[in-house]
């Protein structure tokens, strides 16, 4: 059963993927030391995959995602007033 869900899971989040969302995610955050940061997740993923394309010659939307993610995440991190939480 757990190895079944595990490899379930790693079909849908392959580390390459948690790769691009913890690079952007961790990126992001450092916007808590230097205001300027608070883009570089976002760039730094949209650079990675304009060099892929140029290297490999394929765009990966999977990863454009799960760094758009990631940096989304941060910025909801950063700034938890934006999230309602209603309870």
């Amino acid at each position: 059963m757990i190895t079944k869900s595990s490899k379930t899971l790693l079909t849908y989040c392959r580390t390459d993927l948690q790769l691009h969302f913890l690079w952007s995610f961790f990126l992001t955050t450092l916007a808590i030391f230097f205001s300027y940061m608070i883009w570089s997740g976002l760039f730094a993923t949209l650079i990675k995959e304009a060099i892929d394309l140029l290297t490999k010659g394929k765009w990966n939307w999977d990863d454009i995602v799960y760094g758009i993610a990631g940096w989304i995440f941060a910025l909801l991190f950063l700034h938890p007033h934006l999230v309602r939480v209603i309870f």
